[in-house]
């Protein structure tokens, strides 16, 4: 599909997957994607790639395939190592938000999952790192709240490379916040939907089920109640996918 020429920033997740192998077991292997945010606080999912977003190959990957699609320019990129900056010339790296959870899936309506949403919506709407420590301390003294179960062990480190973020102007920062609450609903879908495949035939297969997943959501969202409050005209506006090329892409 398609995409624009520059977007305000991209936002890059990894969904692991179940492969069957030759013998008939399956092993995990990993699909990392991605949302785009545009300058009018639009968004889109940008696509799916095979393997984890960590390398030089695999961000020059991603950057061929972008350009091929009409992609010239990305200001913010949102991934979890700094090789991202290969992705287009003049990108600046920041952690994703993710980074401050404690590790591993749990399920969004547990305690431990509503908990760490809120210090995901604490660390995205803060005005600066002390406001963002505060609240986040705040967190954690709620009862049942544990700090391995939460947040990283790392936090505070990882919340000291946010300054960058906070030091964006309001409007660039609200761009931001609108992106990862995006691809936080997006992996929530996706990952409940991979649940329900069960293993792949092989890793095109996963990658495929992922792009052809997000792609799906997407339109969903544009047309929920979430994404109408936030975007109301520009969800009417985009929502005909056939003329997306007609609408600047």
């Amino acid at each position: 599909m398609v995409l624009c020429w520059h977007y305000s920033s991209a936002h890059f997740d990894a969904q692991r997957v179940q492969v069957i192998v030759a013998n008939g077991a399956s092993r995990e292997l990993v699909v990392s994607w991605a949302v785009g945010v545009l300058a009018d606080g639009d968004w889109e999912a940008l696509g799916a790639w095979p393997g984890a977003a960590v390398g030089p190959a695999f961000w020059r990957g991603v950057s061929e395939d972008l350009d091929s699609r009409g992609v010239d320019k990305i200001s913010l990129v949102f991934a979890a190592y700094v090789d991202a900056r290969a992705l287009c010339s003049g990108t600046t790296v920041l952690p994703p938000f993710g980074r401050i959870l404690g590790q591993g899936n749990v399920p969004a309506g547990s305690g431990i999952g509503v908990l760490r949403a809120e210090a995901r919506q604490a660390v995205r709407e803060a005005s600066g790192v002390r406001p963002a420590r505060i609240a986040l301390e705040c967190l954690l003294l709620k009862p049942r709240a544990g700090r391995a179960a939460v947040l990283s062990p790392y936090w505070p480190a990882v919340l000291e490379q946010f300054r960058p973020f906070y030091g964006l102007r309001p409007h660039r920062r609200a761009l931001v916040r609108g992106g990862d609450e995006y691809q936080e609903a997006l992996g929530l879908s996706l990952r409940r939907a991979v649940a329900r495949h069960g293993p792949f035939a092989d890793q095109d297969a996963a990658v495929s089920f992922v792009g052809q997943t997000l792609s799906r959501e997407e339109l969903r969202l544009k047309f929920s109640n979430l994404s109408k409050a936030a975007r109301p005209v520009l969800s009417l506006v985009r929502s005909d996918v056939a003329g997306v090329a007609s609408l600047g892409h």
